[in-house]
């Protein structure tokens, strides 16, 4: 049985959850994370330089398909300047930490850690852009893997992944990834002036054990051939 079924009885007869072992909040350690193929920067006022916003920019401003931008808080960018702005500001997010995806020495997205609840070990991978240089790709995939690692490695039991549950590819993804779909909150919240349905989907603490083993396998150059296709999907490993 999972932990997060167990119960026990108190001394009234009550039916209540397992103790924690460890109760005391859970900070995020910020630092820069390193893969293979992918770096994650912490996004601060010394790695926002002006390259980097340069290297970001081109990425934003080449954007085909600006259907990229739907589900997001924003609604894309129209100049540098105002894209330095949202990633000064971290998009308008309190309290959260967020990374500039790097690969190939080049910086093609951002992603972040929102909705940290320290007391509960709770945190939320949110406000993912993967820009056109790097969708459906290994580098996408790594980057999930380098948070999820990060976050079980520092004691959180919990990382969630949610969205509007009209965003087909977002729900995939997290499917994908090996998230766990929990449910939808009917009317959350309203986004760019219209309704939106959230759906929440997470991966636990005890879970990540057999996950992880399923990233790295993935992540294994043997799984790929010569031109770079998977041999197996993430999604069996997982499954």
């Amino acid at each position: 049985m999972k932990n997060y079924l167990k119960a026990q009885e108190n001394e009234y007869g009550q039916i209540i959850g397992i103790p924690v072992s460890n109760s005391l909040p859970v900070h995020l350690l910020v630092e820069n994370l390193y893969g293979k193929n992918v770096t994650l920067h912490y996004l601060s006022a010394t790695i926002l330089t002006e390259d980097r916003v340069k290297q970001i920019w081109q990425c934003v401003n080449t954007e085909v398909d600006r259907s990229c931008w739907t589900y997001l808080p924003y609604s894309g960018f129209e100049t540098a300047d105002e894209l330095r702005i949202a990633l000064e500001s971290c998009f308008g997010f309190k309290g959260t930490t967020h990374y500039l995806i790097e690969v190939n020495h080049t910086i093609v997205g951002w992603i972040g850690l929102i909705n940290q609840r320290p007391m509960d070990h709770v945190i939320e991978i949110g406000n993912v852009y993967f820009s056109h240089q790097m969708k459906q790709s290994t580098a996408s995939t790594e980057a999930i893997y380098l948070l999820l690692k990060a976050c079980f490695e520092q004691g959180f039991r919990r990382v969630e992944w949610k969205c509007d549950e009209l965003n087909q590819p977002s729900k995939r993804a997290a499917l994908r990834f090996g998230f766990q779909y929990e449910g939808a909150f009917r009317q959350d919240r309203i986004a760019k002036g219209r309704n939106r349905n959230t759906v929440w989907f997470s991966i636990l603490d005890e879970e990540w054990i057999h996950l992880q083993q399923a990233y790295i396998a993935w992540l294994n150059a043997d799984n790929f051939d010569e031109d770079g296709k998977q041999k197996k999907r993430l999604s069996d490993l997982t499954a």
